[in-house]
């Protein structure tokens, strides 16, 4: 392969050494004309014009003399004739032509009479004498001078001409060798190209087809073996590995067949349904839960549109679909019967990251609903029943403290005080899950008003800086401005107000500073209450809202409701609650409300 290579290369290298050595052997030439030209004619072209102009600037001088300038003629006739022998002596050292020696010579033998009768010419005073000297003598020698280093001129110009033409026409000639030669080189380039072609570029053109039939799957691709060369040896390793990916697909596509029963038994013991998508939105798998689902609520080609838009999100890079709460519940009617599903969309992602597919899930909680709607109604239930003889037991409480029955001593006092504080904690209790019990059925929602946010923090700034007062802390209020309004029930968020103060108050320390701020925050509006206190583990975040949850290690009283009802508040007018604190750097409680809509009513 290696001796193949060279032996079709071996031409056109030496086609290229040969149009390279013709190319610099005509540039050389080309560099000897234009030398003669610049080098040698030039220089004396260049003198004789210099000699013409200092020889007319030594006449000027002696005008200048005769004209009564003497000092300004000297001083003419000194500054020049320097010039004028350095390029005498110049052309002397630069004869190159024929008749440019005697010519050269004639200068230099005028130019010496003429300086020696030029000092004979200053050493003269008398003008009419230097008048006869000049014109009869020094005039005329002047004039030869400038016409002999005219002729030196001329004949190195017309020499240069001659050089110039000698010159184009090497220029000429070698274009056309070069186009000959470039000519051949191509003419034995294409020769040379289509051997190697025939030769090395066709199996490997087989080659790259049959690895294009194979990569599409078609693995009963051989390649024909033409020589026992590299590609031979190329061609027989590829038809080895062919072979064994045959065998390969065989075994891979048992194993595949036998993995994708193995799913499909698996998702069919499943109850919930289970719906896999592709990314054209197309149901690609189904489980016989899903099947029997899809055809009771009449949709065999696609998914509901509430399911579908949660697919799509997922499909377009949103995070996946997992509520935990019956906020997000699905109602379907299933033969005349309401079905609630919790829907969950998972995203099918490759190694990259890239979603191929969309997994939706849908968990039958219906009997769980019902169960929570048992709880709520057994917790209202029994937190009315259990109100009623609570204010007997605190009315009786009550008239015994006030001693219109009899007389108490001192340990009957405390004991009754006990029992009252108890009961009113207790009656504290029962309004809570009374509260609670309402705003998990819907009962407790009020009309609500579009209300400034100002309007919210000054009207519970009002009622609640007593609260910390009475603690003594100090509540700071802090409003952003241009803040949009809201739309909310203003009895109700009062409530969630009161619960942050209260619960800051606890943990504030005397003369410690209580901050409830409105601020604008991605789009919403957030209502805080800030504590400088000892702070929450981050742990414990998660848990705040919870009902009966407390902080392990509090010290501070109740039963852990208020949050549980603040956040049932807040989500009952479309807002979210939150909690940002650290250990040591106090705690944050807040909710955010959206903005007002202009259609909604006052």
């Amino acid at each position: 392969m290696k001796q193949r290579i060279f032996l079709g290369l071996a031409p056109l290298f030496v086609l290229l050494v040969a149009t390279g050595a013709f190319a610099v052997s005509l540039f050389a030439k080309l560099g000897s004309s234009v030398d003669v030209i610049l080098r040698e004619n030039f220089r004396s072209v260049l003198a004789g014009q210099q000699m013409k102009e200092t020889a007319e600037r030594m006449d000027s001088a002696l005008s200048f003399s005769l004209a009564g300038e003497e000092e300004r003629g000297r001083k003419m006739y000194a500054e020049n004739l320097p010039a004028f022998r350095e390029n005498l002596r110049i052309e002397l050292a630069n004869i190159t032509l024929p008749g440019e020696q005697e010519l050269a010579d004639k200068v230099e033998r005028l130019h010496g009479e003429y300086a020696a009768r030029a000092e004979a010419f200053w050493k003269t005073n008398e003008n009419e004498a230097r008048r006869k000297m000049y014109f009869g003598e020094m005039l005329p020698a002047f004039t030869e001078i400038k016409d002999t280093a005219q002729e030196i001129i001329r004949i190195n110009q017309d020499n240069m001409v001659l050089a110039d033409r000698d010159a184009r026409h090497l220029s000429a000639q070698s274009t056309r060798y070069m186009i000959l030669a470039i000519g051949a080189g191509i003419a034995g380039a294409i020769f040379f190209a289509a051997r190697l072609q025939r030769s090395i570029l066709r199996p490997i053109q087989a080659l790259t087809v049959v690895s294009k039939e194979l990569g599409e799957g078609k693995l009963d691709q051989v390649v024909p073996v033409a020589s026992h060369d590299e590609l031979g040896e190329l061609a027989n390793t590829f038809n080895q590995m062919a072979t064994k990916l045959r065998a390969y697909r065989q075994a891979m596509g048992d194993q595949i067949v036998q993995a994708r029963q193995m799913t499909e038994i698996t998702f069919s013991a499943f109850p919930d349904p289970i719906i896999a998508l592709t990314p054209d939105g197309r149901i690609d798998f189904t489980n016989p839960a899903a099947n029997k689902f899809l055809h009771s609520i009449e949709k065999k080609d696609g998914l509901p549109p509430s399911l579908q838009a949660e697919a799509d999100r997922v499909f377009k890079g949103a995070p996946d679909f997992l509520p935990t709460s019956f906020e997000r519940v699905i109602v379907f009617r299933v033969d005349d019967h309401e079905v609630f599903m919790l829907p969950r969309v998972i995203g099918m992602r490759d190694e990259a990251g890239h979603i191929f597919g969309v997994a939706v899930i849908l968990q039958d909680v219906t009997r769980l609903r019902l169960l929570d709607e048992v709880k709520t109604n057994l917790v209202s239930t029994v937190s009315h029943e259990l109100k009623t003889p609570l204010t007997s037991v605190r009315m009786g409480l009550h008239l015994l403290l006030e001693e219109r029955i009899g007389s108490l001593n001192e340990k009957q006092t405390e004991l009754l005080l006990a029992a009252r504080e108890d009961s009113e904690r207790l009656l504290r209790m029962i309004n809570d899950l009374l509260d609670l019990a309402k705003l998990e059925s819907g009962r407790a929602a009020l009309p609500g008003q579009i209300v400034e946010p100002r309007e919210l923090i000054e009207s519970a700034g009002e009622d609640l800086r007593t609260l910390a007062e009475s603690r003594g802390a100090r509540l700071v209020t802090r409003i952003a401005p241009d803040l949009p309004k809201v739309f909310v029930d203003e009895r109700q968020i009062a409530h969630v107000f009161s619960n942050f103060v209260s619960n800051a108050v606890k943990h504030t320390k005397t003369g410690g500073k209580i901050e409830l701020n409105a601020v604008q925050h991605d789009g919403k509006v957030r209502f805080s209450v800030k504590d400088h206190g000892p702070g929450i583990p981050q742990q414990y975040h998660a848990r705040l809202f919870n009902r009966f949850f407390r902080v392990p290690g509090s010290e501070t009283t109740g039963v852990g409701l208020g949050l549980a009802i603040a956040k049932e508040i807040v989500a009952a007018q479309g807002g979210t609650i939150g909690v940002i604190s650290k250990p040591g750097e106090g705690t944050e409680f807040h909710f955010d409300l959206p903005p007002a809509a202009s259609g909604e009513i006052t």
